[in-house]
């Protein structure tokens, strides 16, 4: 009875071990979808922000925060930002890339970054969730 019961614990082990990568992937691969078609046409001019503190999250489905950002807009040019959360290869610089890129230009139009659509369409989610919670 005990090596019926373990070799099942197995099986399911390894199930899980195997399909567990699949389904993640299609997770992400969902959420940069309604990322992508949430930020599509979205380009924010900084310039017409109001002064003051922003705060932003894109859940993707409602459930789970792939991005969430605070910035500080003065003078009509960003002071500040910080993603707080922020979904992206472990390892990858595209995530400091993104904030690098709005520090130097003090603006938050960012630009595509090659190798990093999504990270790219996470960042704008969580902007434009940030500028919308503002209004």
């Amino acid at each position: 009875m005990k090596t019926k019961k373990i070799i099942a614990y197995l099986f399911i082990l390894i199930v899980l071990i195997i399909f567990t990568p699949f389904a993640i992937n299609s997770f992400i691969k969902s959420a940069n979808k309604k990322a992508n078609e949430y930020v599509q046409n979205f380009k924010p001019v900084t310039a017409n922000l109001s002064d003051g503190e922003y705060h932003g999250k894109f859940k993707a489905f409602g459930i789970v925060t792939i991005s969430e950002v605070e910035f500080q807009i003065e003078n009509k040019i960003v002071k500040n930002i910080r993603f707080k959360r922020m979904f992206h290869t472990p390892g990858s610089p595209y995530k400091e890339t993104i904030v690098n890129q709005i520090k130097e230009t003090r603006k938050l139009e960012v630009d595509a970054i090659t190798g990093a659509s999504r990270t790219s369409n996470f960042a704008k989610a969580a902007i434009k969730a940030a500028i919308e919670n503002e209004k």
